[in-house]
């Protein structure tokens, strides 16, 4: 770690440690801190022009008590002894007046595997040059407004490093050095009277070599794919089968499904499955999902979670069987399991369930094979990539605007089709009406992955 982060370090984890002395002190059975350190900066865009520059630079604590079984909490962006003891008295008296719940824990964490993800951290970042964030900016305003068809709303340049911690009075004690650059476009065509919808894009690096081509790459790609909807016509009714591009699987499709995977879900019992339902076909033996937060180009990499607990890639569905549920100590104590390092939120928080890097694995059809089978089946079919709508947790049922829509007549790509509905079922869609999956899969975001998928009998009601 270099010198300048080693600094950091050491105030961080010399105030988290006060932190816990003061909980204790106080009176706490057991007591969690969760601390970070952030140095960002940042170059804005707007209305195709720089907008502001910003930096922020600060620490953030947090602390969680337990008293028998009742729980408190309290944080706060200092590391001045005087705010830290009154952060750890008001946690206590939070948990004072609290509900008593016999699933609240803090347990002591195991050491993180030495094959989980290292080296997070970029020297070449952490002194990078303003100037040499304003060049990266030049070069994805550069590539955005080469077409004068492209209208750049919004975007952002954001360089940042930081320190996460979680110390625990048992033992725990996690610490990880991160490094990124990110970039944003936010834009849309416009030529004459046609004006296609709102695109966004964000990807990020952890290496500054790969940051300039990168995003070099990413905006040429993201202005031509909306370039591409200038040309705009009507859609049709119909139900039957529509192509979902990864975007679309991701945000219609998994969003949901992941409701249903989430530990404390179950815990309350308002999911579809339960944890007899583990081992057991659910959905489509084609569909295999995992959770991965080892991949160091995704967003979500971490070695450990919000609790200190080490993270490890879960099999979550493996060819349509169930296998795995995403837990925190809550959710694993009120099922009597154990944690799969799935605690989620930072130091303004108290943990929750999320998935790190959810990834639909591949099929074994090239994506082509998907429209030609589409296109044998029916005349015309909605080719989805963004959708805008409303999904029921429970009942899995999903209605919504697909924007970015594309019409193919024939197997051949007509033009982009604005005010197109569709709605089906997250279940039935992903169980008996999956089609085809493709063997391409696509990165969304820095973040999740999947393949394009071919769904039958999706209600399409034409604009």
């Amino acid at each position: 770690m270099s010198q300048p982060l080693r600094i950091e370090k050491d105030k961080l984890e010399s105030a988290a440690e006060k932190l816990l002395t003061f909980a204790v002190k106080a009176g706490a059975d057991v007591a969690e801190v969760c601390g970070s350190y952030g140095n960002k900066t940042r170059i804005g865009l707007e209305k195709q022009d720089y907008h502001l520059a910003s930096a922020d630079d600060g620490y953030s604590l947090g602390i969680r008590v337990l008293k028998g079984q009742q729980q408190g909490f309290a944080s706060c962006n200092s590391t001045e002894p005087s705010e830290l003891k009154e952060i750890a008295m008001k946690a206590i008296e939070i948990a004072g007046f609290s509900p008593a719940n016999p699933h609240y824990s803090i347990n002591l964490s195991a050491n993180v595997p030495t094959n989980s993800p290292k080296n997070l951290l970029d020297p070449a970042l952490i002194d990078i040059s303003l100037q040499t964030q304003k060049d990266w900016t030049r070069l994805l305003v550069g590539e955005a407004i080469k077409d004068k068809r492209f209208r750049l709303n919004e975007g952002s340049v954001e360089i940042g490093t930081s320190l996460s911690l979680v110390l625990n009075s048992l033992g725990t004690h996690q610490l990880e050095a991160d490094s990124a650059v990110g970039w944003s476009l936010m834009g849309m065509g416009v030529e004459g009277n046609n004006i296609t919808s709102f695109d966004y894009f964000s990807q990020m690096v952890r290496s500054a070599a790969e940051a300039g081509d990168k995003i070099v790459f990413s905006a040429r790609n993201f202005v031509a794919e909306v370039l591409r909807n200038l040309q705009i016509g009507k859609s049709e009714s119909y139900k039957g089968m529509v192509i979902f591009t990864p975007r679309a699987v991701l945000d219609v499709l998994i969003s949901s499904l992941s409701y249903h995977l989430n530990g404390r879900v179950i815990a309350e019992n308002t999911g579809k499955w339960t944890l007899k339902d583990r081992e057991i076909p659910i959905l489509n033996k084609a569909l295999t999902l995992t959770d991965n937060p080892w991949l160091k180009d995704r967003s979500g990499c971490s070695s450990f979670d919000r609790e200190g607990t080490p993270t490890a890639p879960l099999s979550l569905i493996d060819r349509g069987v169930l296998k795995n549920f995403c837990l925190d100590h809550y959710a694993a104590h009120a099922l009597q399991l154990s944690s799969t390092g799935h605690a989620a939120g930072g130091p303004s928080s108290l943990p929750t369930v999320s998935p790190h890097n959810l990834c639909l694995m591949a099929g074994s059809s090239p994506e082509d094979s998907l429209y030609q089978r589409a296109a044998q089946n029916q005349k015309s079919f909605l080719v989805v990539h963004r959708y805008s709508g409303q999904s029921d947790p429970v009942t899995g049922d999903f209605s919504g605007v697909a924007k970015g829509a594309e019409w193919w007549v024939n197997g051949e790509r007509q033009y982009y089709v604005q005010e197109t509905l569709i709605s089906g079922n997250i279940f039935e869609a992903l169980g008996k009406d999956l089609v085809e999956i493709s063997k391409e899969t696509e990165v969304i975001d820095s973040a999740e992955e999947s393949p394009t998928l071919l769904i039958d009998n999706i209600s399409v009601t034409g604009g």
